[in-house]
């Protein structure tokens, strides 16, 4: 077995598990270890991400994750809703700000390219990152919330595989991205992430709101292509700064963004779906 191939099943096999223990066995305080947890790989993330754009870590990396720490602790403590969207502005803000002068060392050539790196990097990932943070603090949230999200995002990027190395063969090449992903591969992920939340809604119907079937799907639908989108956007990212891989925190996947790119991407949505299933309730 090659290195790449037995570290990645090392850190799979490690990972998971510690993720779901620390949802299942630690839920006080909005769930507080997998909240740390994702605080940290914004850490991780914003530097890879700044890395990525600039070549360098910039302060907008260190200042970008306090957005999802203040998600947290408006969750925990309750104070005005409104605040960590405030957060997210005064930083965007700030970043306009420091142009305002440091462009005129190179007379304000490249001040929208710069401003443009800096807004992606203060949303990717910190910003998406406050989604999780977001869903946790709602009441009706329960750790087959999370058990479901995660079996939809990572069953999507499962079945992909499968679908693909089956029926992949002659439809290969669909996004140059990423060359080796087909056809078949993202239309049975589709097919099977909606499948999936059916059987997540039966399994855990005990732990979970009333899910209509029409948000059952558009769940599967929503997760399956946002899923999908962030392992290509990833790409694309790393494809503009010539590198292999975001960073090589975990052995065998790379970094944080490379191992969490479908979870960041598809949080908002699942959020958002899953806010709107609690008000039709």
């Amino acid at each position: 077995m090659e290195k790449n191939l037995r570290d990645r099943i090392i850190t799979v096999t490690l990972g998971i598990p510690s993720v779901l223990a620390m949802i299942f066995f630690v839920p006080q305080y909005n769930y507080i270890l997998f909240s740390i947890f994702v605080i940290a790989m914004a850490v991780l993330g914003s530097v890879e991400m700044s890395r990525i754009l600039f070549g360098k870590v910039t302060y907008l990396a260190w200042l970008a994750p306090l957005l999802p720490l203040i998600q947290y602790l408006q969750g925990i403590l309750k104070f005005n809703a409104q605040i960590p969207d405030l957060a997210f502005v005064l930083i965007l803000l700030l970043s306009f700000t420091v142009e305002i002068k440091g462009g005129e060392n190179d007379d304000f050539r490249r001040s929208i390219d710069r401003l443009a790196r800096n807004t992606l990097l203060v949303v990717y990932p910190s910003y998406f990152l406050t989604f999780f943070l977001r869903l946790l603090a709602l009441e009706q949230v329960t750790s087959y919330t999370m058990i479901m999200y995660f079996i939809l995002v990572f069953g999507n990027d499962t079945f992909a595989y499968i679908w693909g190395r089956l029926f992949g063969k002659n439809n290969k090449g669909i996004v140059k991205v990423s060359p080796k992903k087909s056809a078949a591969g993202y239309i049975g992920s589709l097919i099977s992430t909606i499948g999936l939340s059916f059987m997540c809604c039966a399994l855990f119907r005990d732990h979970l709101p009333q899910i209509s079937v029409i948000y059952r799907i558009l769940i599967g639908i929503g997760v399956s292509l946002t899923a999908n989108i962030g392992d290509l956007i990833e790409s694309v990212f790393k494809r503009s700064a010539g590198v292999k891989d975001s960073g090589n925190i975990f052995p065998g996947r790379g970094g944080a963004l490379d191992s969490l790119d479908s979870l960041i991407s598809s949080a908002p949505v699942f959020f958002i779906l899953f806010t709107m299933i609690l008000e039709a309730a």
